[in-house]
C-alpha cells in the first residue's frame, strides 16, 4: 500500500466513527420512564400476574404448610409388604470362564437378586469390579447391596 491508499483507508474510517458518533449521541437520548412501585404493580397485574406484600406471602406459604401437615397426618401410612421367602434366600451364583458381567447382571436380576441388571452392570463397569470378576460359586442374597455383591464376586 502506498500513502495515498493509507490516506483514503484512515479518512474512511475517520467518516464511519464520525456517523456512529451523531447517532449514538443524538438518537440515543430518548429517556426511559423512570420506574416506581405503583408502576410496576400495574404493569404486572395488566400481564395477569397477582402482587403480594412479602408478610401476605409469608401468611399464605405458612398457611399452605399447616394445610399439608394435616392432610399428611390425616392419611395412615401404608405399612410395607412383607418381603417373601425367596427375596432373602440365597442364590448360588456360578461364574464360568467366559461369562461378562452383563450375563452375570442378568442371571442375578433374573433370579431377583438385584432390581436392574443395567444398573448393576454400569455399578460393576463404573468402580472397575467388571475387569476383576473371579471364576468360581458364590453365595448371594437380595438383601445385599451392589457394592457388596461386587467385592463378593471380585474377591475384594
Amino acid at each position: 500500500m502506498n500513502r495515498r491508499n493509507t490516506r483514503a483507508f484512515a479518512f474512511g474510517v475517520l467518516t464511519s466513527v464520525c456517523i456512529i458518533g451523531i447517532f449514538y449521541f443524538n438518537i440515543g437520548d430518548k429517556k426511559i420512564p423512570e420506574m416506581n412501585i405503583d408502576h410496576a404493580k400495574n404493569f404486572l397485574e395488566e400481564k395477569g400476574y397477582v402482587v403480594l406484600s412479602k408478610d401476605k406471602y409469608d401468611q399464605m406459604e405458612k398457611t399452605l404448610s399447616n394445610q399439608t401437615n394435616k392432610a399428611e397426618k390425616e392419611q395412615s401410612p401404608l405399612p410395607d409388604p412383607p418381603k417373601s421367602e425367596e427375596s432373602t434366600a440365597a442364590y448360588q451364583l456360578e461364574i464360568v470362564s467366559g461369562m461378562v458381567s452383563r450375563d452375570i447382571a442378568e442371571i442375578l436380576a433374573k433370579e431377583k437378586v438385584i432390581d436392574d441388571a443395567n444398573r448393576f452392570e454400569v455399578y460393576l463397569e463404573e468402580n472397575g469390579y467388571s475387569k476383576k470378576i473371579q471364576l468360581g460359586s458364590f453365595n448371594l442374597t437380595a438383601k445385599m447391596s451392589y457394592k457388596d455383591i461386587a467385592k463378593i464376586i471380585t474377591k475384594s
